[in-house]
């Protein structure tokens, strides 16, 4: 049987949670940085997600780490421009765990060939530019 299904991961609870977000940001603040210096997380709105896991055969989502050059705003720059700043990015994968492409069509999604659209979700809000009273 695959390690591909629905109900891959588990729900932790608060307790382990807040153990493990606390692991990274001692972890940050050791190698010397401020909190407002390191990104703790990034918000996807449920559109964008859902997007993804409306896709025909999408079981799940993998969570890509990646990096990318910005300016102190969070725009995209060239290479060696601005900061390279850590980022994650969100991808549709199917029952034999390969990430699936995304449409920006919805409705041409059927008649579309495999490995047309775009790749990931990304550009999320990070944190602590935009967090939550609980971040």
């Amino acid at each position: 049987m695959s390690a591909f299904t629905k109900d891959a991961g588990r729900i932790l609870d608060s307790k382990e949670t807040k153990s493990m977000t606390g692991a990274y940001r001692e972890r940050k603040i050791e190698t010397g940085l401020k909190p407002d210096e390191y990104v703790r997380s990034e918000f996807f709105g449920i559109n964008q997600v859902l997007h993804l896991l409306e896709q025909p055969g999408c079981i799940g989502l993998r969570i890509h780490h990646a990096k990318r050059w910005e300016d102190e705003n969070g725009n995209p720059t060239e290479p060696g421009k601005g900061q390279l700043k850590p980022r994650v990015l969100l991808t549709g994968v199917d029952a034999q765990g390969k990430d699936m492409p995304v449409y920006t069509d919805k409705a041409g999604m059927k008649d579309m060939a495999s490995g047309g659209g775009g790749g990931s979700v990304g550009d999320g809000l990070p944190c602590p530019q935009h967090c939550g009273d609980s971040n």
